[in-house]
């Protein structure tokens, strides 16, 4: 690690926490955890992959689930309104209002959210996270959950997710709170999220590339990966062309992409980031 980087970590306590979590003996099985769990999380069907197809519109419905779960615990009607969300938009840049009321038309079109009007002001709309959009994030969180418990068994959060009915709502009343004032955990790591965060299938690409590298396993072919992942073959080798030469794969003889160390290390780093991220957030009521 850098000089630079590791003041920024003691200047920064989430990246503080982020390093112990790296420096746990057992945070190598975490990551296998967290890479294993999202990568069968991301197969998914064909209107969840267009919601996740970009991570832009992902990182979207995560807000719009977590400022709603925040606003049923602290605002007087309950849920999140546009404005409220076009708010978030002009703090962050890549989140243009299109995007937004692209991705609130998918919502409904997937059942994941239902509106209400403001009695008082009729022009006021309110987005409510249904039951199905609980079942979809429930899905999501063992990625966390699991990886988590392996650096911090202790906290049985496994045991939470599957018996605590408010655990959920709770972690994301808490996590929409801290998206809204505190950085983006995609700002943590620029280098990285610029490719791994914003290319429209980076991240199902690192996924196959790293299951690789973790398990010591032959990496599927571009048209098996793309068909895991509701991708095309062409957006598979853009990712490929593109990540090697930012220095994150490098490509063998016959085109077979594989991990670099510069991968290996921002690539563990950033889960680190936001395993410290939900460790925070995911607590016991």
């Amino acid at each position: 690690m850098s000089p630079a980087r590791a003041e920024d970590d003691l200047d920064d306590p989430l990246l503080a926490e982020a390093a112990q979590l790296r420096a746990s003996p057992a945070f190598a099985a975490a990551v296998r955890e967290y890479t294993v769990a999202i990568a069968r999380f991301r197969e998914a069907p064909r209107l969840i992959n267009k919601l996740m197809a970009s991570e832009t519109r992902f990182r979207l419905t995560a807000y719009v689930f977590c400022f709603a779960a925040y606003y049923e615990r602290h605002g007087p009607l309950g849920g999140v309104t546009y404005t409220q969300l076009l708010e978030l938009c002009s703090q962050r840049e890549e989140l243009t209002p299109r995007t937004l009321k692209t991705t609130l038309t998918l919502l409904k079109l997937a059942g994941f959210v239902k509106t209400s009007r403001n009695p008082s002001d009729r022009r006021s709309k309110s987005y409510h996270p249904t039951p199905r959009m609980v079942d979809f994030v429930k899905s999501w969180m063992p990625h966390a959950v699991n990886a988590l418990d392996a650096v911090q068994p202790e906290m049985q959060r496994a045991q939470m997710l599957a018996h605590d009915p408010d655990f959920i709502r709770r972690f994301a009343a808490a996590a929409g709170h801290a998206h809204a004032a505190g950085i983006p955990l995609i700002d943590r790591m620029p280098e990285f999220t610029c490719f791994f965060g914003k290319r429209e299938g980076a991240i199902p690409v690192v996924l196959a590339v790293m299951l690789s590298d973790i398990g010591s396993a032959p990496l599927p072919s571009r048209a098996q990966i793309a068909k895991r992942f509701g991708l095309s073959k062409t957006q598979v080798s853009n990712m490929v062309a593109e990540g090697t030469e930012l220095g994150f794969f490098s490509v063998d003889e016959t085109g077979i992409p594989g991990a670099t160390t510069h991968l290996r290390d921002s690539y563990t780093r950033f889960i680190s980031i936001e395993l410290a991220f939900y460790a925070r957030h995911m607590q016991p009521a």
